[in-house]
């Protein structure tokens, strides 16, 4: 819209309170000459001296509506690039008495802003008066440069930052989870697929130094305050598995599938991208949902937004944003993500969804279309509880309790202790794996920590552990070995040759304890495994049967050789022929051909 057509939308008390504003000029009193006079002012060489009297952050106003704003100011933008707004901006447009008030000065954004729009004729000028603004710039941290301690956003005593370096965790955690519902060992809601309380308990133990929070962080604070701050990772990770159709619900309990036994020896890094691209595609149910104190996400009329929709907003934020190997705090993601555009809508009707009470919570009053309280919380939950899970990300956090006090002064906030289990993320760090998974990078070599070897073989095949086992070490150990005394276990060649009926099952065992020695295998146990494997493969279930009673042996022996039936039939005693169920059609023809024929058997 050009200028004069902006004018002409304007009263006559704006446009003479604009024109006010013009040195030396003098304004009349009609609708049309205001227009005119105006007009004539910003579209002159005088607009050069009107934008030199602008302050510094309203020439930036100005510049990041021309070059980056299409001539619209993004005031959410602007605030978190430079920190705060004009005072053009932040009045109230109703305030009548402030407005005219002598002691304020009028803003020059007033001849240039309409409804926060430059008419696209002054654009013109503009562009040739204020250059382009410079770009954000972040810089990433490494280690040393990680604070130690935290204080929370309203105060207090300082706590420590913990830091978690996930590659190496989920290298352990996947293999052990997948171990774990291989034994049958996970309990799901049928139709949910939620993971059970005892579920969550044993997946909890397996985790590589447990899920981000143990229970003594847990203060036990009713839901009205905030509830529970686990699980975390323990929830994710049966829900990571169905999403990925590596696991699926078999009665009240997880199995895996063939893709899941598949994956048991799959490079890691290759199962992690299959699991994050799903669980992108997929992946239910929406994480909002685990931001309990986010009401009425069920109701009717919300309109929630796709979650993939969510999710693909966010994987650009992160390959824009955030460097590899760099640290980067999560308000600084969020600045960016503000800055460079990459928002996302959560609902379509924030009235629905609201805090403690709907007629007088609801988001559709406060803020539900503003950056912290839906879109912020919902990153934090993608970040913290799936990709931090699958080791895309470095994570360095405390505990959530004040973490993030930006909800507070919303109605219905005053008892929470935290908005979300996840306000006590703090900085992450895209990984080697994270970039891989993202297609920032072609190939990925995975970072192996050196450890000590687990254990020590004795001649009469008594493993002696030379360290603590790790959840998901012990998780093997406990299916070939038994224990004895102190840190000493028996091997089980029984428990060995019956979980080694499966070719996979065999080499994992085989590796795990090649892997665990650090050296050469023991003849007597290399004996062993040889055996497994002979025995292992010595009998071969072919399928069902039928057993076939002939009325003699001579009619027996002639249907095991007549080329009509004897490709179909194998004689199984005097009068007993064997028919394998997939030829039972085959030989019935047969047998009519030689004039014979087999009854249905009784039920």
């Amino acid at each position: 819209m050009t200028l004069q057509e902006t004018l002409e939308r304007l009263t006559v008390a704006e446009l003479k309170q604009r024109c006010a504003q013009l040195p030396d000029v003098r304004c009349g009193t009609r609708k049309a000459d205001l227009v005119a006079t105006i007009g004539d002012y910003l579209l002159s060489d005088a607009l050069a001296t009107h934008v030199g009297r602008l302050s510094e952050l309203e020439r930036n106003a100005v510049a990041e509506a021309l070059h980056n704003g299409h001539g619209r100011f993004n005031p959410v933008a602007f605030e978190a690039k430079y920190g705060s707004l004009p005072s053009f901006f932040t009045r109230d447009p109703y305030d009548w008495y402030s407005r005219r008030s002598k002691s304020k000065r009028p803003s020059g954004l007033e001849l240039l802003f309409y409804s926060n729009e430059i008419p696209t004729d002054l654009a013109a000028q503009l562009a040739r008066l204020v250059p382009q603004p410079a770009a954000l710039q972040i810089a990433g941290l490494d280690d040393d440069q990680l604070p130690e301690f935290v204080i929370p956003g309203g105060g207090g005593e300082p706590e420590p930052l913990r830091r978690v370096d996930t590659e190496a965790m989920v290298r352990q955690d996947l293999s052990a989870v997948l171990g774990l519902v291989a034994q049958g060992g996970l309990a799901v809601g049928a139709k949910t697929g939620l993971p059970s309380a005892a579920a969550l308990g044993r997946i909890d133990a397996l985790l590589l130094g447990g899920d981000w929070y143990a229970a003594t962080d847990d203060r036990d604070i009713p839901r009205w305050a905030g509830g529970p701050i686990r699980p975390i990772r323990a929830f994710a990770w049966p829900l990571l598995l169905q999403a990925g159709g590596l696991a699926k619900i078999d009665g009240s309990r997880l199995g895996l599938t063939a893709k899941g036994k598949k994956a048991l020896s799959q490079p890691v890094h290759e199962v992690v991208s299959h699991l994050y691209q799903r669980w992108q595609r997929k992946g239910a149910p929406d994480e909002l949902r685990r931001v309990d104190a986010i009401k009425g996400q069920t109701s009717k009329g919300v309109r929630l937004t796709p979650p993939l929709d969510r999710r693909l907003v966010i994987e650009d934020a992160l390959c824009a944003c955030c460097p590899v190997g760099k640290w980067l705090s999560v308000d600084d993601l969020f600045r960016q993500m503000k800055v460079e555009g990459y928002r996302f809508e959560v609902t379509g009707n924030p009235w629905k969804l609201y805090f403690s009470e709907l007629r007088y919570g609801s988001l559709g009053y406060q803020g539900g279309t503003g950056f912290e309280i839906l879109e912020a919380r919902y990153t934090l939950a993608y970040l913290f509880e799936y990709l931090a899970t699958l080791g895309l990300i470095d994570v360095a956090y405390s505990l959530p309790y004040g973490a993030r006090p930006d909800h507070g002064g919303l109605w219905g906030t005053d008892e929470l202790e935290f908005l979300s289990r996840y306000d006590g993320l703090r900085y992450l760090r895209l990984n080697d794996l994270g970039a891989f998974c993202l297609d920032l990078s072609e190939t990925y070599t995975p970072r192996l920590a050196q450890r000590p070897p687990l254990l020590r073989i004795e001649s009469d095949l008594t493993l002696a552990l030379l360290r603590p086992a790790e959840p998901g070490e012990r998780l093997q150990l406990e299916q070939i070995a038994t224990p004895l005394s102190g840190d000493r276990w028996g091997l089980d060649a029984e428990a060995i040759l019956t979980r080694g009926a499966d070719a996979d099952e065999r080499g994992r065992i085989r590796q795990f304890i090649e892997s665990s020695l650090g050296g050469d295998v023991p003849l007597e146990v290399s004996d062993l495994l040889d055996s497994v494997d002979e025995r292992a493969t010595a009998l071969t279930d072919t399928g069902p049967a039928r057993l076939i009673q002939c009325r003699d042996a001579a009619l027996a022996a002639m249907l095991s050789s007549d080329p009509a039936t004897a490709a179909q039939c194998s004689r199984a005693g005097e009068r007993q022929l064997c028919v394998p169920e997939k030829r039972l059609a085959a030989f019935r023809k047969g047998l009519a051909a030689l004039g014979f024929v087999l009854p249905e058997p009784r039920s």
